[in-house]
């Protein structure tokens, strides 16, 4: 079952949720770094972005999480809620 919340006028889904999260942990391994380095490119603890690789969204994470990952590693914002093909 897909549980939906409700975030302003913006509808998430549990599994946009955990692909976010997924597609954090790819990019962070694919530029090789560290969780220590990675979490200050996103302005969030280490302990903030531990809880995101393990497919848990902070309760007070901002929106500007999505907007630096997407701007440091040149990606729309959107592109962090798709599936990739990791083959």
């Amino acid at each position: 079952m897909i549980s939906f919340h409700l975030r302003g006028d913006i509808m998430t889904t549990e599994i946009e949720k955990l692909i976010f999260c997924e597609n954090v942990k790819q990019l962070r391994k694919l530029h090789g770094l560290s969780k220590r380095k990675m979490a200050k490119l996103l302005g969030i603890s280490t302990a903030g972005l531990s809880a995101i690789e393990n497919g848990i969204i902070p309760p007070r994470m901002s929106c500007a999480v999505i907007l630096r990952a997407s701007d440091a590693f040149g990606i729309a914002p959107k592109e962090l809620f798709k599936v990739k093909d990791r083959r």
